[in-house]
């Protein structure tokens, strides 16, 4: 961890004294490398679930689960109606959190109920097997919309530790319910009942760390304030949502299953990475912004909002884009490995959506960042107008096959980019002419990371070295590439800094 802060275009002390001095560097890395731990743990956890599934379903089979639990997860995504940001926003001595916490039951009460009674029609209708899949992943909603409150108040609290340690705890157990499942033969159903008991032992683990069950009480003057700011997050969260499974959802109905599989499969992987980097950027973006907005003291410093950010991004950039890059490069030998010969077309796919996943690096940040400069309601509208175009080319591409939609979805992002920097810029005093003239050895690095890759990975070839050897010599060679080559370009950035400086002043 240390070794990225130190490769980002900022040396490691400039780093340390752009945050506020209340979560300094030493503070911050643990709190990183606690909630990083959870979510490679989580990831390692998810891909060993996806890997062994794709072994014993066919791509057919895992193309109608991913098609299935797309519209499971759009209800969900309603009923977590993001009242763990509420708290994140306001603190959780501020805010009511019984209230909170009754309001989210009750739109997972709704959901379930919803569920069910879907359910309970497709059974009548002769549906059985599909009908108990969605009876299951109803009984998800009530618990997963009860825990965001619970996240909500560990985050505030600044207590990634602790839940980093009930992430890990919730991943194992998931893990063992899902591949016993598997290995007893309940192929689809085996992976819901492993989402349930991984998030049942969120709640209960939530529980038992802060020793707080909520009372049941609602004013409806708190729940109108409540569900005016919900609303911002849930419009952004459906059209990410949209984004993210559009995909699924119309290569599946115009393509098949077969193909929905191999596009989901390539969504997955790219996913694991992209969640492995978004998850603990978007929860230390909170503290950070939160601190620097000085919201303690009653009121909101934009401009040091601004500040850090600029910072937050600068590094994170440098950190996230070789990942995705890398990826790219290394996808074809990745799938055979870890998949198989079936899945060889899903390699190209992943090519591509690994290239795409770099241009949405900047979203990462955008929702604390709006939420806490006061500005969250400028944000539905640009996530809407991303979406529009990311699901219009999906729509108007997928006819011409799953790779052509994968690269109208890399169109779009380009389109997000730059929407994501002007928003930033303009509502969260976010410099994104630093960070991009910071990024500038970044990319150069890159390309030098890129180009060992290739040369090892030829050498690898050449020398008949297996496949599993040839990945790991890629990425050790990759990475250290990319560290010496950012090192020595920014030792020369600083040395020719002030020849520069003189030069524009005489």
């Amino acid at each position: 961890m240390p070794h990225w802060f130190e490769t980002a275009k900022l040396p490691l002390r400039r780093v340390s004294s752009a945050f506020p001095s209340s979560l300094r560097l030493p503070h911050l890395i643990g709190d990183g490398f606690a909630a990083l731990s959870a979510k490679v743990i989580s990831q390692a956890a998810q891909l060993s679930i996806f890997i062994v599934a794709a072994h014993v379903l066919a791509a057919a089979e895992f193309g109608f689960f991913a098609f299935a639990s797309s519209f499971a997860i759009f209800v969900l995504v309603v009923a977590e109606g993001g009242w763990g940001e509420f708290i994140m926003k306001g603190g959780a001595d501020k805010t009511d959190v019984d209230q909170l916490a009754t309001l989210s039951m009750l739109s997972g009460l709704v959901a379930t109920i919803l569920g069910l009674s879907t359910s309970a029609a497709m059974f009548m209708l002769g549906h059985g097997s599909n009908a108990l899949l969605v009876a299951l992943f109803s009984t998800w909603y009530l618990p997963a919309s009860l825990s965001t409150v619970y996240d909500g108040i560990l985050i505030s609290q600044g207590r990634l530790k602790s839940q980093s340690f009930i992430r890990i705890a919730a991943e194992i157990i998931g893990l063992f319910v899902a591949i016993g499942g598997l290995w007893l033969g309940w192929n689809i159903v085996a992976l819901i009942c492993g989402r349930l008991a991984q998030q049942l032992t969120i709640l209960a683990a939530s529980m038992i760390m802060l020793r707080w069950l909520p009372r049941l009480r609602l004013h409806r003057a708190y729940a109108s304030q409540v569900l005016e700011f919900s609303r911002h997050i849930v419009a952004n969260r459906l059209v990410v949502f949209f984004r993210s499974y559009a995909g699924t959802l119309v290569v599946g109905s115009f393509l098949g299953l077969a193909e929905a599989g191999y596009y989901r499969a390539a969504e997955r992987i790219v996913a694991a990475f992209s969640e492995l980097m978004g998850e603990p950027a978007r929860m230390l973006a909170w503290i950070l912004f939160g601190r620097a907005a000085g919201k303690d003291k009653g009121d909101v410093d934009r401009a040091a909002i601004g500040a850090t950010a600029t910072t937050f991004m600068t590094v994170l950039m440098a950190i996230s884009t070789p990942i995705y890059l890398g990826l790219a490069l290394i996808s074809a030998e990745l799938i055979d490995v870890v998949l198989g010969d079936k899945w060889a077309p899903a390699a190209i796919l992943v090519a591509i959506l690994a290239a795409k996943q770099t241009l949405l690096i900047p979203g990462y940040v955008t929702e604390p960042l709006l939420s806490l400069s006061g500005n969250i309601h400028r944000m539905p509208k640009a996530v809407m107008l991303n979406g529009a175009i990311s699901v219009g080319l999906i729509i108007l591409l997928t006819p011409f096959g799953a790779v052509a939609t994968a690269l109208g979805q890399c169109v779009a992002a380009v389109f997000s980019f730059n929407i994501s920097m002007r928003l930033q810029s303009r509502e969260g005093e976010l410099a994104w002419n630093r960070v991009l003239r910071d990024c500038g050895l970044v990319a150069i690095a890159v390309c030098a990371m890129a180009a060992a890759v290739f040369l090892f990975g030829r050498i690898a070839e050449a020398s008949s070295l297996r496949q599993m050897s040839t990945i790991a010599l890629q990425v050790v060679a990759g990475a250290a590439i990319y560290v010496a080559a950012l090192a020595i370009l920014q030792r020369w950035s600083d040395a020719l800094r002030p020849i520069f400086a003189f030069g524009r002043h005489g």
